[in-house]
Parts: structure tokens; C-alpha cells; sequence
């Protein structure tokens, strides 16, 4: 199953358009032009929210509302890293995110094919790629109970960083891998039809794109 999409180019995914998430905008553009979307015509407090440094983030998924061959953003991420006084405020109209890396989390789910299991694959989003910053991502049932690890692929960076990081994903680089059954696994455990990705970054975003 795995092996399928085991030399997977992102790229090819950043193709793959997506609508925005923004209340009552029904833009629909490829990832990296929704960011620079979200960064220019929305204001950050509609279209982020400020996360930092080993704070986890839960987003609800309701599995029925996603399109097979499309690409969903699942959370828009203004990330501050570790909290600094000087720098670190929240996430305003009147701030220029200057001080915080914007992450797209997106997910891409595959069309059905005949005998071929359907995959979710999640990914990060940034201007930067960086092998400073990381994300552990995982999913959980309605219920919070059950929590169940993905299959991290690299993509794209013959030197994305391993070490110390077999679970985390970095932007840009690599993404991460459920089955449907998975997935129905995690909707039969908990509230029918619905899971929460559960998403914790790491790293200092400042060096990153200094």
C-alpha cells in the first residue's frame, strides 16, 4: 500500500487545487498560492490562528465533507515558536507577520481506484521550507480517545532531516500517510464520521527564514 506513493513528488500535489477557508471566500487556487491569498487578501485574524512552541492544536475533520482528488486546508498557522516578550504578540489586524511562520496543515485525498485502498495524506505548507521547524501530526477519534500514528514518507529533499525526527513532519518536504481504513477505524471508535488532527510544531521559526 505504502510503496504506491513511497517516491511521491509534492509537487505534483501543489497542483491540486484547494478552496479557501476563509468564511464567505470561495477562492480556490494550489497551496502555495492560497498562502500568499490568506497573507494578502485576508487579515490575519480571520485566516490564522497564532500557535506556538509545543502547544498542541486540535482541528475537527468531518470525513463526508471531503472531495476524493481534491487538496483541503485543514488549519492556517501563524507559528511564533518559543514565547518572546520583545516579539511575540498575538495575531491582530493591525500585525504584519513578521515574527510568525505561516503553515498551511493540508490534506489530500485520493480518488477510488479499482482493488487499490484509498490514502489521506497530510502535509505542511510554507514559503520557507526549513529543517528547523517540525510538527508531530496525529489523528484522534470524536471521542478523544484513540490517537493512531501515520506513515511519514520523505518528498522532495534527498537531505530532509531524519534524525531525532522519524515522526515529524517538515514544510515542504515529506508528508504523512493514513489508509481509509484508518480512518474508519478512528469513525467507528468515536463520533461516527468524524476525526481531529491533532498537530504540535517545534522549532524556532525566526532562524529559519533569517
Amino acid at each position: 500500500m505504502y510503496q504506491r506513493f513511497a517516491n511521491l513528488s509534492l509537487d505534483a500535489l501543489y497542483g491540486i487545487p484547494a478552496m479557501c477557508p476563509v468564511t464567505n471566500c470561495q477562492a480556490q487556487m494550489s497551496p502555495l498560492e492560497m498562502l500568499a491569498h490568506l497573507m494578502m487578501r485576508h487579515s490575519p485574524q480571520d485566516s490564522m490562528i497564532e500557535i506556538g512552541e509545543d502547544v498542541a492544536k486540535q482541528y475537527e475533520v468531518e470525513i463526508d465533507k471531503l472531495t476524493p482528488g481534491r487538496n483541503h486546508s485543514i488549519g492556517v498557522i501563524a507559528y511564533g515558536g518559543a514565547p518572546k516578550p520583545s516579539l511575540s504578540c498575538a495575531v491582530t489586524p493591525d500585525l504584519q507577520i513578521v515574527h510568525h511562520l505561516p503553515i498551511i496543515l493540508m490534506l489530500y485525498v485520493s480518488p477510488p481506484i479499482l482493488n487499490t485502498e484509498q490514502v489521506y495524506m497530510f502535509y505542511l505548507v510554507s514559503a520557507v521550507p526549513s529543517k528547523l521547524v517540525s510538527a508531530n501530526v496525529t489523528l484522534l477519534d470524536g471521542c478523544h480517545a484513540n490517537e493512531k500514528l501515520g506513515w511519514r514518507c520523505l518528498r522532495n529533499s534527498l537531505d530532509s532531516p531524519l534524525m531525532d525526527s522519524q515522526n515529524r513532519l517538515h514544510c515542504n518536504t515529506d508528508y504523512l500517510l493514513y489508509t481509509a481504513t484508518d480512518i474508519r477505524e478512528l469513525c467507528l471508535s468515536g463520533e461516527q464520521r468524524r476525526i481531529f488532527v491533532k498537530i504540535v510544531l517545534h522549532g524556532e521559526p525566526f532562524q529559519a527564514v533569517a
